[in-house]
């Protein structure tokens, strides 16, 4: 088999799972998971898109989120307007720990 079929069998297996986990948009009235540049202020980023973050620990690339009034998917657009490179439902922590 040539090494170029070796490399993209191995590409959609890598690259598959965390398309996946991208395409999980946030549902209303859901914390949300904000990727965030490691360079960003992950609280001040939340707040100035109106949200407020969802537990006092955070990630070098990661945070929780949530909308006061609710609105998950406006507050994931506003996030993004603000420099979060994704938004996505919170529920997916779930996908990538393994849990059921």
């Amino acid at each position: 088999m040539s090494k170029a079929v070796l490399l993209a069998g191995l590409t959609l297996t890598l690259v598959t799972p965390g398309l996946t986990v991208l395409a999980q948009p946030p549902r209303p009235e859901r914390p949300v998971l904000v990727l965030l540049p490691p360079w960003a202020d992950g609280a001040a980023l939340i707040s100035r898109a109106g949200g407020r973050p969802a537990s006092p620990v955070s990630a070098p690339f990661a945070r929780l989120a949530y909308d006061p009034a609710g609105d998950s998917p406006a507050l994931a657009a506003r996030l993004r307007g603000q420099g979060a490179w994704a938004v996505v439902d919170a529920s997916v922590l779930s996908l990538i720990c393994g849990a059921t």
